[in-house]
């Protein structure tokens, strides 16, 4: 029996081909026409006859190259796989398209059906802008390239220079600390320089906020330097100028935030706004960092590199907040500079006395625009809720929300906001239940064995907009509510569907120790890599 694919879908930048007449063990490959291009299609856990292509990261950490395709397997690698759809008479159903750069480009892929399914992978500039916009796109993009066509040549004269005379010693290191999102180093950054310091290196920063604030010439060539100089660059978060910067001699390695998202990011929303364009600098990272080996294939479809290159080292901030001594030291600074939280620790808690944190994440698409709708919240019952209860309520929104909690000031003394406070994880020794939505937060949280509520009001507005590169409404350690009716209920009703947060535990960390930097030094700076075992 010949194998025919019998039904095409996609998953957002995954295409899933039904094959059937395959054996178990065959393997599914995508060639371009001339045979000159070939990478095995990722087989489905799920379906045994279900084969996937992932179009911003193929197999080779860039897009599925601008060519035409067909499939063919081990079975039989010199004919190419032919389709039986049951609507081929509408295979343009199938066709995307996705948009990016401002909506002046389109990566798209199209299908046809004669003699074999081809598919036709290409990227054009949309003909459709108006003229004006034409003209001043064409201005805005000449004066960007003449100004990184500059910074590249500076950076490379650097670079040449430098090594030149570069030394062959590789027990002392230039340790680059780099982020184009913030001039303050972040957590996870923050607790490997101190790692660093600790074991003898002498890390360096480059810390600035490119998205908000223009640098000058001088700056520039100061961290371009830096750059050149690099064995090491670790970064915090996506960096704009890795995007047109080819970094060379460096190992990069992205310390990304998210213990373990939901929302959609990166290339995993590839088309949508906000997303990286086909080339970007999450192309070059050498590692990126993980809780586990289970979850990693989240994080590499982010950053559209292979599933290898993600290292289940543990988040470098929780070396800190699973240290039993910071934990003390902590909640007694709380408690002597808040008194709302000292009264309420004070107490002998009964089953519905909680301190109670809520810590959603934003609205909006970026840190320009965001905020939180505080309409949707009912400070009234939520006040009464706490009388009731002998309760407290501390709120800690995302950074990127600028406008303050509406707390009246007659609820002061059962409510608080603390967004101002610099570390949410100091929060979570003295919390009692976490009420969140689609926010990373509940990475650390789940540690504290405490329960956690899911007040997703826009669940299905936010999935459209944003995305989710896994099933929310089966991952997520806690229950979900989609009113604030139900969420008083729950409330009243100590209904949090606890038992979900030991299978969530399970399946995000490898390791639950204060170790994650030690394994970063050693794994990544002294190359002791592990064997990577393969359990995406």
């Amino acid at each position: 029996m010949k194998p025919i694919i019998d039904n095409i879908t996609w998953d957002r930048i995954w295409i899933i081909f039904h094959i059937s007449g395959l054996s178990d063990d065959s393997v599914v490959y995508i060639s371009d026409i001339s045979g000159s291009f070939s990478l095995p299609l990722k087989k489905s856990s799920d379906n045994p006859n279900e084969y996937m292509l992932n179009i911003t990261n193929p197999g080779n950490s860039c897009m599925l190259p601008v060519g035409i395709y067909k499939l063919i397997s081990s079975y039989d690698k010199d004919h190419p796989i032919q389709a039986a759809l049951s609507d081929s008479g509408k295979i343009s159903n199938y066709n995307r398209q996705f948009i990016y750069f401002h909506s002046e480009r389109s990566y798209r892929v199209q299908f046809s059906d004669k003699e074999y399914l081809k598919i036709k992978a290409s990227d054009v500039r949309l003909k459709n802008l108006p003229p004006i916009k034409k003209i001043s796109s064409a201005i805005r993009r000449t004066r960007y390239d003449l100004a990184k066509a500059v910074l590249r040549s500076i950076y490379n004269i650097q670079y040449k220079l430098y090594h030149i005379n570069a030394s062959s010693d590789t027990s002392d290191p230039y340790i680059l600390l780099m982020s184009d999102q913030s001039e303050e180093i972040g957590s996870n950054m923050a607790a490997l320089k101190n790692a660093l310091i600790r074991e003898g290196y002498k890390p360096h920063t480059a810390l600035r906020s490119v998205t908000t604030k223009h640098y000058n010439i001088f700056h520039w060539i100061h961290t371009l330097s830096k750059i050149a100089h690099a064995d090491f660059i670790f970064l915090d978060d996506h960096s704009q100028t890795t995007d047109w910067l080819t970094i060379k001699g460096a190992v990069i390695t992205q310390l990304w935030h998210a213990g373990a998202g939901f929302k959609s990011t990166g290339y995993s929303r590839f088309g949508l706004p906000a997303s990286p364009a086909p080339k970007s600098g999450h192309r070059q990272y050498t590692y990126g960092i993980a809780g586990s080996r289970k979850i990693r294939h989240f994080f590499s479809e982010v950053w559209g590199i292979n599933d290898e290159k993600v290292l289940p080292t543990g988040m470098p901030r929780l070396d800190s907040y699973l240290n039993e001594k910071h934990k003390d030291d902590t909640v007694k600074k709380l408690t002597e500079t808040y008194p709302l939280i000292k009264k309420h620790l004070s107490k002998h808690l009964s089953e519905n006395k909680k301190i109670i944190l809520f810590a959603p994440t934003y609205r909006g698409e970026n840190k320009k625009n965001a905020y939180y709708p505080y309409d949707k919240l009912d400070m009234d019952r939520l006040y009464k809720f706490c009388e009731k209860t002998d309760s407290v309520i501390l709120f800690k929104m995302h950074p990127f929300v600028s406008e303050l909690v509406p707390i009246p000031d007659s609820y002061h003394d059962r409510m608080l906001d603390m967004t101002d406070y610099p570390d949410i994880n100091d929060l979570f020794y003295i919390t009692d239940l976490l009420i969140t939505d689609y926010s990373s937060n509940i990475y650390e949280f789940s540690l504290m064995k405490k329960p956690m509520l899911f007040y997703a009001y826009d669940i299905d507005e936010y999935s459209k907009e944003r995305g989710f590169h896994r099933d929310y409404r089966k991952n997520v350690p806690g229950k979900i509510v989609e009113t604030f009716d139900d969420m008083i209920t729950a409330l009243d009703q100590n209904d949090f569907e606890y038992e979900k947060v030991e299978e969530y535990i399970s399946n995000n960390f490898d390791h639950i120790d204060d170790h994650a930097c030690d394994r970063i030094i050693d794994w990544i700076i002294r190359g002791n890599l592990p064997h990577q075992k393969d359990d995406s």
